[in-house]
């Protein structure tokens, strides 16, 4: 299995356990190292990002647990930064870049939220378009290559989190597989990793990873890399679907998964089953 999370969430925005509590379930689950990504603030009120006022007291606490699991677990003090954030992506140990919003003139909804919230923006701001809509938003990542403190792409195809029965989008579609096919040349051409993140299965919301096997198959054909992360929300589910997201790489054809060491990113040996 393989040994590293980069993609952890805790009570410093919308995760349930503290950060203490989640590198003691990494340690149980035989991880070598764990890594805290805080959601960073919003320029809007927000309750799943943790405030600007409290981000001095998260890289003290990581560093407090870092310090505390020395010689145990490695423990790396990092963010999921979003496009749009009210924030720039520095002072951490390594940086996942996401895309939760479409940016539509001043209004900026959110991919993620619901699917009442996904019906209203299709039908509020693409006039039921799905194919617009996933151009838009897969346009967005060419920003996001361009940001150099990003190592790691955060669930790609985020926008499909309420639709594995296609209820609104056809990642079939030309139109869909294109704009998704531009945006991985981007993110590759820029050195980005992209993470087979198992988040949404845990929380019942998917069966299977972002970002899907038709698209890490192109990713992989394209020449690009990969990790493999829980996106965990709670200590529970640290290693949640490692096993199926390593099969879902290896049937890919990755014979490599990338992993943090501290100041950089090294490949490591996709193992056999």
């Amino acid at each position: 299995m393989f040994t590293q999370n980069l993609h952890t969430h805790s009570t410093f925005d919308d995760g349930q356990n503290t950060l203490e509590e989640m590198a003691l379930a990494a340690k149980a689950a035989g991880l070598t190292s764990i890594g805290f990504s805080v959601h960073t603030p919003m320029p809007y009120e927000s309750c799943w990002t943790i405030d600007s006022a409290h981000l001095p007291d998260y890289i003290e606490e990581a560093r407090r647990v870092k310090a505390f699991f020395r010689g145990k677990i490695a423990v790396f003090c990092g963010a999921e930064w979003d496009l749009y954030s009210a924030i720039q992506p520095t002072g951490f140990d390594y940086v996942i870049g996401s895309v939760h919003h479409i940016a539509i003139g001043n209004a900026l909804p959110c991919v993620d939220s619901s699917v009442e919230e996904t019906q209203l923006m299709l039908s509020t701001h693409f006039d039921g378009d799905a194919d617009m809509a996933a151009e838009a938003y897969f346009c967005q990542y060419n920003a996001l290559a361009k940001v150099e403190a990003v190592g790691i792409v955060g669930h790609f195809d985020l926008l499909t989190k309420f639709d594995e029965q296609r209820r609104f989008y056809n990642s079939d579609s030309p139109r869909f597989r294109a704009a998704a096919l531009t945006a991985i040349d981007a993110l590759i051409a820029a050195g980005k990793i992209f993470e087979i993140n198992t988040g949404a299965i845990s929380r019942g919301y998917r069966t299977t990873p972002y970002p899907s096997r038709a698209l890490l198959t192109a990713i992989r054909e394209r020449g690009g890399t990969i990790t493999i992360s829980t996106d965990a929300h709670r200590a529970e589910d640290i290693v949640f679907g490692f096993t199926q997201a390593e099969a879902l790489a290896r049937s890919c054809g990755f014979t490599e998964i990338w992993q943090f060491d501290g100041t950089g990113f090294v490949p490591v040996l996709l193992k056999d089953k």
